[in-house]
């Protein structure tokens, strides 16, 4: 009958009886595991845990008695007050070991151990260490020695004595269940064991039984398997009967016909790789581990000069200069690859030189990565020529030591507007106040307009040349970046330009605290204050200054209720020397401006205006927060 069974219906019985017998097993392991493991967390919450929380009790009660006794040998306050805390702290820390301890499972004789515990442990406190400690705080050092000698010393070995005892106890507790529980082990044990034997005899048995029925039929499978492993795709193959092992023939069969396929499609997908290849602007080279070059695209031998058949079987060093040494670094390389384990060179581009067919070197990229051929291993190069780059290299060099040099030569103008130009400038002003109010008299109408013009005109070229400094500072001179209060920045900026009583400021919320530098950000609240109070045609001037969080940015905003700005003039303003109003009515360099948005932008900001004529303006300008702290104020 049993013959008679298909294969699956064989597998299916004996499959059932193994995992009866196994789940049998299993079970009577997982009973024997469960009683361990009870037996463990009583020897933890009952045994372990009880004699950690006595032994900690020991220890408190040692440190308490050590802190009064240091106490009274350096009875200085600052000592008496930090002992005396240990003693408070001990005390409650003991009673709360003790209450937890008490609620674990006890014995009778820890029962009674305990109350004694417990009555000695209280007279200690009481009459010992609580007196000894209020002595010591009333500054009262002989009490506190007298306490110590005559009561602590006494109560504390009635105490001690009783949790030796109770530690004693759980000692020999915890030992009497860990043998209980090693018989209970070794029984299980010899179970398990017992089991183990009848499982492998049963295994060998199941196996003579599949042998027969299964594998047998089996090895067929497995010859003409082999056989199509071998290549010999055009074996027949016959399907003789319509169970598992008929199947099994017939899905051999199928795969025979579908490697057919593969190999089909892999052929053209070769095809297309080479196609690939050949239209590569990379040159790609395949070498083997001697140094032989067994493949050469055609973007090889447009970079190198050679053809196909003129570098294949070649050594690679061909395509490189030779060393004054005239060691082959190449060829070794991939000689003792394989002696060298992974290197770290490998996948990674790096600049080497390269040799053409006519002669000449020329700089290019090289990467090498492994793959295998069968089982040996071959390197594909990946080549890439890196002339006209480093000729744009070295023009952004060349650029780059002009544009230092232009720095420099920034430098040496500014040296000489600061010195070499205002010097003169402030003997001029000087001079031109002099005689304005020294021969005030002497002047007519006319010659006194035309004074106080070249007063004007010398005090606005004096900020003229200011700003124009500031200007080219930015980006040029930093500072270092410092925690910036914005709010404190508002107000240093507000007594510096110290307002009419007409002008009202307010910050209408908590302002940020920035990473920057502190004097690029009062210039900017500098400028726009300045120009906010000095554009004011209003008899009360408001300006209001606000702040927004906009997730990656604070936004910021200085509004005024003053004459406000056409549209058309919105972009100007913002340019070097651009102002709105005559400068004989309005004192303006027109940098200000201009000099705040390359402020702004140096961080990586915006700044735009938005104005109503008649109504007033709103200067907006955005600070990243990626440097940026919000205050907690």
């Amino acid at each position: 009958m049993f013959r008679n069974l298909t294969i699956k219906s064989r597998l299916r019985f004996i499959l059932s009886f193994l995992v009866i017998f196994l789940l049998g097993i299993q079970m009577l392991g997982l009973f024997g595991m469960g009683k361990a493991i009870d037996g463990l967390k009583t020897v933890y919450h009952d045994r372990s845990i009880p004699l950690k929380q006595v032994t900690q009790i020991d220890s408190l009660l040692m440190q308490s008695r050590l802190a009064i006794t240091s106490a009274l040998m350096i009875p200085t306050p600052e000592i008496i007050n930090k002992k005396t805390a240990i003693v408070d702290e001990n005390i409650e820390e003991i009673s709360r070991i003790w209450s937890d301890y008490t609620t674990t499972y006890l014995t009778a004789e820890e029962k009674m151990l305990a109350v004694d515990f417990a009555d000695a442990h209280q007279k200690l406190v009481d009459e010992g260490m609580q007196p000894a400690v209020d002595a010591l705080r009333a500054d009262e050092i002989g009490l506190a020695y007298q306490i110590l000698v005559e009561k602590i010393r006494p109560l504390y070995q009635p105490v001690d004595n009783r949790l030796k005892a109770l530690i004693a106890l759980q000692l020999d507790e915890t030992k009497r269940e860990y043998e209980q529980e090693q018989r209970r082990y070794e029984t299980i044990r010899n179970i398990l064991i017992a089991s183990i034997a009848i499982a492998l005899i049963l295994a060998a048995l199941i196996s003579v039984v599949l042998t027969r029925a299964i594998f047998r039929p089996l090895e067929d499978v497995v010859t003409i398997a082999r056989s199509v492993a071998a290549g010999n795709l055009r074996q027949e193959i016959e399907v003789r009967s319509r169970n598992e092992i008929g199947q099994l023939m017939q899905a051999l069969k199928e795969m025979r016909d579908s490697l057919v396929d593969t190999i089909g499609q892999v052929r053209e997908s070769e095809a297309h790789t080479r196609a690939l290849l050949n239209n590569l602007i990379d040159g790609v080279a395949s070498v083997n581990q001697q140094g032989v070059i067994r493949s050469f695209n055609p973007a090889g031998e447009r970079i190198f000069g050679y053809t196909e058949k003129e570098i294949i079987g070649q050594n690679i060093d061909l395509l490189f200069p030779a060393l004054e040494s005239g060691e082959d670094p190449h060829t070794e390389y991939f000689k003792s690859y394989p002696d060298m384990g992974k290197s770290r060179a490998l996948g990674v581009a790096r600049e080497v030189a390269g040799l053409r067919k006519d002669g000449t070197e020329f700089p290019m990229d090289l990467a090498v990565v492994e793959m295998y051929d069968g089982d040996h291993s071959m390197f594909v190069g990946i080549m890439r020529d890196i002339s006209e780059r480093k000729l744009v290299e070295e023009q952004k060099t060349r650029l780059m030591n002009e544009l230092e040099s232009a720095n420099e030569e920034l430098k040496s103008f500014a040296y000489v507007v600061s010195h070499d130009l205002k010097a003169p400038l402030r003997a001029i002003g000087a001079l031109a106040d002099w005689l304005s109010t020294d021969y005030a008299d002497k002047f007519d109408d006319e010659g006194k307009e035309h004074m106080r013009l070249l007063v004007s005109r010398v005090h606005r070229m004096g900020n003229l040349i200011d700003g124009i400094l500031q200007y080219s500072r930015v980006g040029r001179v930093r500072e270092a970046l410092v925690a910036v209060d914005l709010s404190q920045v508002v107000r240093e900026v507000i007594d510096l330009l110290s307002p009419p009583a007409n002008v009202i400021i307010s910050v209408e919320n908590v302002l940020p605290t920035i990473v920057a530098e502190p004097t690029r950000i009062q210039q900017i609240f500098q400028n726009l204050l300045s120009n906010a109070i000095k554009y004011a045609d209003k008899p009360q001037t408001r300006i209001r200054i606000a702040c927004r969080d906009e997730c990656d940015h604070w936004k910021l905003s200085i509004t005024d209720n003053g004459p406000g700005i056409e549209s058309r003039h919105f972009e100007r303003i913002f340019h070097l020397f651009q102002t709105l109003a005559p400068r004989d009515r309005i004192e303006s360099t027109g940098v200000g401006l201009a000099l705040v948005r390359k402020i702004v932008e140096m961080y990586g900001g915006l700044i735009w205006v938005e104005s109503v004529v008649g109504e007033g303006s709103t200067f907006y300008f955005t600070l990243p927060q990626a440097t940026a702290i919000t205050n907690s104020k």
